[in-house]
């Protein structure tokens, strides 16, 4: 009931408040101070959940991304939608990217497609109901292009065993590895090496689902038998367990930075707002894997009042590579939360080896790199912030979690200016700020002046920060201040923050001049 009185606040607060438009102040700097919907979308794009659907993949092809799923939205699970966007907000409907033959071995529960491209061919791993066995299966499918269509593998195993679009290329190897393995939410990751791995759910055997992990051929679709491993991951920690009858580690997804492995998974069950992304880490793709202790990465709190069941997430380059998005799925109901979800991206980063996600966000986030003229330049300038660590102010994590303000944020104990003074001028469109995802520590406004201009004060969006109907102080994280100019050039950027305010990241957007 508290999340749905929330939301009900917002919705009309945002009704009411509408963009404050600043003209040219009296140093002649023309800008807007953005407390609305009303934002630039060259710059820009937000998390609106206008695709229903859950168990997102995306994959990223030249400058375009590609986004598949499992149905959520009432309709029926017998084929695999596909969506393209340049800007993870406007989308194009591919239409039903992967129909089934109506004889195949698998024509009802498609789930959780996983596509993944090699050498010019798109390969779409998907869960389904196996006719012949009676239980949850892999298969998989191969098309040309990314937009489809999508068609079931036929061919040879390296085993002699003939395939076609009747049977599955992978359930009778598991079959014989263990009876009753019903498998479902595939993933393949190909390392440096070119080595190619499978990972998947067992799918509540004993009333458990975990993780396992196989060596593929370089065929996509062959599994080298004597590499089957597992658990990789099972459930271990507290959060991952509603009940001691049904305990979940599923949704594997592998990916490699700075010579580990990390792989993200989901636990607790899918229709529970408490269902939430983990991650586990490890020196090798079948190795052990460790699980942090500060895990889940995403799950709902009280915080979030706006947020149900983050899971099942993919990871993905931004379309010049310089970035790490997630995508993922929440609950549309945040009250009653349940089967009809819709599809979020944030930013995810790695720092001192730990994988942090910038979110769950709701706010205007900057496009990512190679979808805009416009970049994040905070980390080109020479930052001056008296004796405090201004290394946290640009290292591209935004704190979402109340217990990381004292190791994500920076918090001023007096009025303090910090200055980014650049080598030359820079053009600059927009300044977000994040401040503390602590109410207490949280901004009303701040000071802002460039080497000409002076802005004065600019205002944080109070709707992101307010006291409930039980008396609770409540900030929702990773929302910013954001204002955007028409014509601006500086060569410095200065920010004054009152004393007792925590700032957990300043992002100056510039483009060409």
């Amino acid at each position: 009931m508290r999340k749905l009185q929330f939301l009900l606040v917002l919705c009309i607060f945002l009704a009411l408040t509408g963009c404050r438009q600043s003209g040219a102040n009296d140093n002649d700097v023309s800008y807007n101070n953005y407390i609305d919907e009303k934002f630039d979308s060259t710059i820009f794009y937000k998390n609106y959940g206008d695709i229903i659907g859950a168990d997102p993949s995306v994959i990223t092809v030249g400058d375009e991304y590609y986004l598949y799923f499992t149905n959520s939205d009432g309709s029926d699970c017998t084929f695999i939608q596909g969506y393209k966007s340049k800007d993870l907000m406007n989308w194009e409907w591919l239409g039903r990217v992967f129909v089934p033959n109506r004889d195949a071995w698998a024509i009802t529960s498609l789930w959780a497609p996983e596509v993944i491209e090699k050498d010019g061919k798109f390969y779409m791993y998907y869960s389904g109901f196996d006719i012949n066995y009676q239980v949850m299966g892999i298969g998989l499918a191969v098309a040309d292009s990314p937009m489809g269509p999508f068609k079931e593998y036929c061919g040879t195993l390296e085993d002699g065993t003939i395939i076609d679009h009747t049977n599955s290329p992978f359930n009778y190897v598991l079959k014989e590895y263990k009876s009753n393995f019903k498998a479902i939410d595939p993933a393949v990751f190909i390392d440096d090496d070119g080595k190619i791995y499978l990972y998947l759910s067992q799918d509540q055997v004993d009333n458990e689902s975990s993780v396992y992990g196989m060596e593929l051929s370089s065929d996509m679709v062959s599994i080298k038998k004597d590499t089957i491993t597992g658990p990789l991951v099972y459930v271990s920690q507290s959060w991952e367990s509603p009940s001691s009858t049904h305990r979940w580690n599923e949704a594997p997804f592998v990916f490699k930075q700075n010579g580990k492995y990390y792989m993200t998974y989901s636990a607790n069950y899918y229709a529970s707002s408490l269902y939430a992304i983990g991650y586990a880490v490890s020196d090798s793709p079948l190795g052990e894997y460790q699980k942090p202790d500060d895990n889940p990465l995403l799950q709902a709190t009280e915080d979030w009042p706006f947020l149900s069941g983050p899971g099942h997430c993919s990871i993905f380059p931004s379309a010049d590579g310089t970035e790490l998005f997630m995508a993922y799925h929440s609950h549309i109901d945040v009250g009653e939360a349940g089967d009809i979800r819709k599809i979020n991206f944030d930013r995810v980063t790695i720092k001192d080896g730990e994988l942090i996600v910038n979110g769950p966000s709701i706010s205007p986030q900057l496009l990512p790199g190679g979808s805009s003229l416009y970049k994040n330049i905070s980390s080109l300038a020479t930052v001056d912030a008296s004796d405090y660590d201004a290394s946290l102010l640009v290292d591209g994590v935004i704190n979402s979690l109340y217990s990381k303000t004292d190791t994500r944020e920076v918090l001023f104990d007096e009025k303090t200016t910090i200055k980014f003074q650049f080598d030359s001028d820079v053009n600059i469109k927009a300044i977000l700020v994040y401040d503390s995802s602590d109410y207490l520590l949280s901004a009303n406004s701040y000071q802002l002046s460039f080497s000409n201009y002076k802005v004065g004060d600019v205002s944080f969006n109070s709707s992101y920060k307010y006291v409930d109907e039980f008396g609770y102080e409540i900030k929702i994280p990773t929302t910013a201040s954001i204002i955007q100019f028409e014509n601006l050039t500086t060569n410095s950027v200065t920010f004054t923050f009152d004393a007792g305010v925590a700032i957990s990241e300043i992002i100056i957007v510039g483009g060409a001049k």
